[in-house]
């Protein structure tokens, strides 16, 4: 793995105006018949300070020092310190915890496990659970509970993944083939067809095809800032409208990981017919293959996918409660299980949950204002919201006077960009995507205030949908932040892209929106703010600021 330390990106105008130096992010820069005056410069960065939209950069250092409440600011290096009233947060503690869950994963991969990590209903995924629960007990919560309930919609567990590819009198086995959800299965032996590049697989590439007795080579762009990726419809178009007897997807990111990629469409998994996926380095030799090949002499590839969709097993859930001083309750949240080291998704989401865990035992019941419930779940890969949804289910008693789920999912990981098959870096984290279920504007504007004092970078857009593994708890709304990008679900992922002083900054600031949240009444919490808002908050211009962080 190869890491390049960038400055903060340069993406700005430099305007020289009064004999001053001012710094204007391009995506300010408008092509214009007239001049820039300097009015238009000020009026532009009052807009971006208004909609909340801080991009952490060059441009921006200097505002956003301003801006930052809570004693942080911003060092000569760059770094974000806080020397707030959460001191007592540590990144040290945060890491370990981390540390440990990501050893606990590493142990089936020694095993020898085909997919490996804390893999749901598996025995990694409940040791991780134990370890959660028995370090609840050391800091002396009482009757912490690990609740025991059967998987939600089942597993996907390969026992066999493998593409080899013969070309001459040789064959090559491609070492980063991985089958992560459920898949069609091949005959015994595997499929042995000729292998055939489809590109993107849209529609106009896929047009004139015969994909007959063939296997697709289907090329798959990963995005950043999103889950998603290009393969989702394209696989399926394949999977539906051809005559392809599999699907090999090439996966555009660094190196040549294994990844877990996902692939499903409304309506259900691509399972109707064998596939998986490959590292680039893999795909790009089987593409130089096939460009120096005829189509009479494309290359052969053994494609192997055997495994099972298991739909009985168990998962577990460890909930432990501070009492406050009101009947009312705050859920906070994050899933265990995860694919490979899984430390984006999700130990950085445990390990903060944790360490907020510790903070607050150590807090006076008096000062705690709202019950606080750390709920830790499992079974959320592949079933969605397993965990979730069975703790909704037993406790309505408790969802009834529940004012927010805050969500922790994928913390703390750097800002990347593939360059030419490297990983590149920056000394920035990677923009988190903002979510509120029901778009409350009070949540929001908390939300808010916690990226300001914190230095967070978010993208503009406000989801209004739940995420991560919140989807079970229906009857309430849920908030948080979640990080995508290359690490997501990729071997690439591992705890060396971590820094324990940015984990101890996103926990600290989510310290902070628990105590905000915390000030406002559950009643307002629960009003839904997409549509009408109350006065004086149904302005259009407060409505906008709902749609654009």
């Amino acid at each position: 793995m190869i890491k390049v330390f960038n400055l903060l990106r340069a993406s700005m105008l430099v305007i020289i105006s009064s004999g001053m130096l001012t710094f204007i992010p391009a995506s300010l820069a408008q092509v214009s018949d007239k001049d820039i005056s300097s009015d238009d410069i000020k009026t532009a960065i009052e807009n971006v300070k208004s909609n909340y939209y801080m991009p952490f950069d060059v441009a921006n250092i200097g505002r956003v020092n301003k801006s930052l409440a809570n004693g942080c600011s911003i060092t000569s290096n760059l770094k974000i310190k806080c020397n707030d009233s959460y001191s007592s947060i540590s990144g040290t503690n945060i890491y370990e915890y981390l540390e440990a869950l990501t050893n606990i994963s590493l142990q089936s991969k020694a095993n020898g496990d085909v997919l490996w990590g804390r893999i749901q209903g598996g025995p990694y995924e409940r040791k991780a659970s134990e370890y959660v629960k028995k370090t609840f007990e050391i800091w002396g919560f009482e009757d912490v509970q690990m609740q025991e309930f059967p998987l939600t919609s089942g597993v996907w567990v390969p026992s066999s993944v493998d593409v080899a590819v013969q070309q001459g009198e040789t064959q090559v086995t491609l070492k980063s083939a991985a089958t992560a959800y459920p898949s069609g299965v091949t005959p015994p032996g595997g499929l042995r067809l000729p292998v055939e590049y489809v590109g993107f697989g849209t529609a106009a590439e896929l047009r004139g095809k015969d994909l007959k007795g063939k296997i697709a080579l289907l090329y798959v762009r990963v995005f950043d800032g999103v889950l998603m990726h290009s393969g989702l419809a394209s696989a399926n178009r394949i999977a539906t409208e051809t005559n392809a007897e599999g699907i090999i997807l090439w996966m555009d990111l660094p190196g040549n990981a294994k990844h877990a990629t996902q692939l499903y469409t409304p309506t259900g998994w691509i399972d109707s017919i064998p596939w998986t996926s490959i590292g680039f380095e893999d795909g790009a030799y089987l593409r130089r293959l096939i460009d120096i090949s005829d189509d009479d002499s494309l290359p052969v590839v053994n494609l192997v996918v055997e495994g099972e969709f298991r739909t009985v097993g168990t998962s577990q859930n460890v909930v432990a409660m501070l009492p406050g001083t009101t009947d009312e309750n705050l859920i906070i949240t994050a899933h265990i299980d995860g694919f490979w080291e899984a430390v984006l998704d999700n130990g950085t989401g445990v390990a903060a949950l944790m360490e907020l865990a510790r903070y607050y035992k150590n807090i006076p019941q008096e000062q705690r204002t709202r019950n606080l419930i750390f709920l830790v779940t499992g079974d959320h890969e592949t079933a969605g919201s397993g965990g979730s949804d069975f703790y909704h289910n037993r406790n309505p008693e408790i969802i009834e006077k529940t004012a927010l789920a805050i969500q922790l999912e994928h913390l703390g990981a750097p800002g990347n960009k593939n360059q030419l098959n490297m990983l590149v870096t920056t000394n920035v984290l990677a923009p988190l995507l903002p979510f509120i279920s029901n778009g409350n504007y009070f949540v929001h504007d908390a939300m808010k205030r916690m990226v300001n004092n914190y230095g967070i970078v978010v993208n503009r857009d406000l989801l209004t949908a739940p995420a991560g593994d919140v989807d079970g708890l229906i009857d309430i709304p849920s908030a948080g932040f979640i990080q995508t990008g290359y690490l997501y679900h990729s071997e690439i992922d591992s705890l060396d892209w971590y820094k324990p002083e940015d984990l101890e900054r996103l926990t600290r600031a989510h310290a902070f929106l628990i105590d905000e949240v915390n000030k406002i009444p559950i009643e307002e919490i629960r009003e839904s703010s997409i549509g009408d808002l109350p006065p004086p908050y149904s302005s259009p211009d407060v409505m906008e600021l709902l749609r654009v962080w």
